[in-house]
C-alpha cells in the first residue's frame, strides 16, 4: 500500500519550526514599509501576527502547552541542548535574512537604503507604544476566552462597554 499514516518524528518537528520561522522572516524582510506603504509599526496586525507566530514557535519548542504540541503532531525534544540549537537556528534564520536583505539593498540600491535608515532613525517610542496596547488587548482577549467561563466573558464585555462610555463622556466633556 502506498498510503502510510503520518507518524510525527523529531525531523518533522524541527523542519516545521524552522520553516515557520523562515516564512515569518520572508514576510518581515519583504515588507518594505515607507515610502511605498504603511510602515511595519503602523500595520499593527501584521506586526503582531509576525511576533505572535515567532513566539508560538518558541512556545512549541519549549513545550509550554504539551497538548497543543501533540495536537499539531510535534515530537518533544530530547534535551535542552537540542532545543537551544533549534532556537538558535530559528533566530539565525530571522536575523540572517534581515541582515542579508539590508546588505543587498545597501550595495545595489544605496538611495533606497539611505531612505530606509532615515525612516528608521525617525522612529520614536511613541510610535511603538500603540503596538503594546494592541498586544495587551489581544492577550486579555485570549485569557478571557481561554477561561472557558461565560460569566467572565459577560463581565469582560460589561467592563469594556463601561470603559468605552466613560471615555466617550470624557471626550464630550472636553469638547464642551
Amino acid at each position: 500500500s502506498l498510503i502510510v499514516p503520518f507518524k510525527p518524528n523529531l525531523l518533522n518537528t524541527v523542519v516545521f519550526l524552522v520553516e515557520t520561522s523562515q516564512t515569518m522572516a520572508v514576510f518581515f524582510v519583504n515588507y518594505k514599509g515607507r515610502p511605498w506603504m504603511k510602515g511595519l509599526l503602523e500595520n499593527h496586525m501584521l506586526f503582531l501576527s509576525l511576533f505572535i507566530t515567532i513566539g508560538s514557535v518558541a512556545m512549541c519548542a519549549w513545550e509550554v502547552l504539551p497538548q497543543f504540541n501533540s495536537l499539531i503532531h510535534l515530537e518533544p525534544f530530547p534535551d535542552d541542548t537540542f532545543r537551544w540549537q533549534v532556537m538558535g537556528l530559528v533566530l539565525a534564520t530571522i536575523g540572517g535574512t534581515f541582515i542579508a536583505d539590508r546588505l543587498v539593498t545597501a550595495i545595489f540600491a544605496p538611495k533606497i537604503f539611505a531612505a530606509m535608515v532615515e525612516s528608521g532613525m525617525q522612529t520614536k517610542l511613541s510610535d511603538i507604544t500603540p503596538i503594546f496596547g494592541t498586544l495587551l488587548k489581544a492577550a486579555l482577549g485570549f485569557i478571557v476566552v481561554g477561561s472557558g467561563n461565560p460569566i467572565v466573558w459577560i463581565g469582560a464585555w460589561w467592563l469594556y462597554r463601561k470603559r468605552k462610555s466613560m471615555i466617550e463622556e470624557a471626550e464630550e466633556a472636553a469638547l464642551d
